[in-house]
């Protein structure tokens, strides 16, 4: 029941930022840029369509279960980062912000269980990431 348990977390915490990166690579990049170009960054756009390609990445990181520790850990960071910066003055959405944090450091330390790639176990080069 524990593994299943497991893969149940990684969908409900992954999937989310699958779809919040795919739309962000397909057009939804121009809702962010403003808020990237306040900040002062130098190429907003260009943030915008990394911001969308590291929420795929780590969300297909932690629905696949591989590296999963890795992933959680900046997903939880990023969430918190994301809560002060653009949510302080929403205290629902900083609050959501701050909730998606702590089941992925929740996950972080469970780790992806025996359902996942590699079966929780990798070998050869893969091994060597966390």
């Amino acid at each position: 029941m524990f593994d299943e348990g497991l893969v149940i977390a990684r969908l409900f915490l992954g999937v989310p930022f699958i779809v919040w990166g795919i739309l962000k690579l397909r057009g939804g990049e121009a809702k962010l840029v403003p808020g990237l170009q306040a900040l002062g960054l130098p190429d907003a756009v260009f943030f915008a369509y990394l911001i969308g390609f590291c929420e795929l990445v780590g969300g297909l990181a932690v629905v696949v279960g591989y590296p999963v520790r890795t992933a959680s850990v900046l997903l939880g960071l990023w969430c918190l980062v994301t809560g002060y910066d653009a949510h302080r003055s929403n205290i629902t959405e900083l609050l959501k912000n701050v909730t998606m944090a702590g089941g992925f450091f929740a996950l972080a330390v469970a780790g992806a269980g025996t359902i996942s790639l590699f079966r929780g176990v990798p070998t050869g080069l893969f091994a060597y990431l966390p």
